[in-house]
């Protein structure tokens, strides 16, 4: 297994990274600007974490406890949603839109004096990592989404050459090397969350 083929189709992808960004941060912006008519459905994704939270925080060695559930969760997700945009990438901007919703509802309760200080100890440290790969992910998931709606247009639309299923092909042998790269880079932001933001967040 080698890095450079993804690395190098990294290029192919970029239209993919732009939507994953706009999509992630137009979602950004409604849950930021409009947090009362969203804030039934993000008090609720926010009600679990925060259960979650507190009970981690009473065990023995919280911060171990929170590294391995963040790593799992993040690992587990971001896998998973490569994948789950195979039905035509459905899920993929579901993500992008829930996740970017509930980071702008979250800022969105802070006041501006605290808001600079939640971004700077709670979120850039670890979030610096995490999201780009959580983009990564989702544009990939994308990618697979659309090359199976291709591939199956293909089929009942004569062309000379079938490309889509050979792209799709080529594109499914590189989330190997890509899910190696997301399970590190996830691992070493949960690291960075577990101590560096764990410590900030509760000086």
């Amino acid at each position: 297994m080698t890095f450079k083929p993804l690395l190098q189709h990294f290029k192919e992808m970029k239209h993919y990274f732009i939507v994953v960004v706009l999509v992630f941060g137009v979602s950004f912006y409604l849950g930021w600007a409009n947090s009362e008519q969203f804030s039934h459905f993000l008090k609720d994704q926010l009600e679990g974490l925060k259960s979650l939270s507190q009970s981690l925080s009473n065990k023995d060695n919280p911060q171990m406890w929170f590294f391995f559930i963040i790593f799992l969760n993040n690992a587990v997700k971001s896998v998973a949603i490569i994948f789950l945009g195979l039905p035509l990438g459905i899920l993929p901007l579901f993500m992008l839109v829930a996740n970017g919703m509930i980071l702008g509802y979250v800022l969105s309760l802070q006041t501006h004096e605290s808001t600079l200080s939640i971004v700077l100890k709670g979120i850039l440290p670890h979030g610096i990592i995490e999201i780009p790969v959580i983009l990564l992910a989702c544009a990939y998931g994308l990618k697979l989404g659309m090359l199976v709606w291709k591939s199956a247009a293909q089929i009942f639309v004569p062309v000379a050459n079938r490309t889509a299923s050979a792209e799709l092909k080529k594109v499914l042998t590189l989330t190997k090397p890509l899910i190696v790269i997301i399970v590190v880079l996830l691992l070493l932001a949960a690291i960075i969350e577990s101590t560096l933001t764990y410590w900030l967040v509760h000086l």
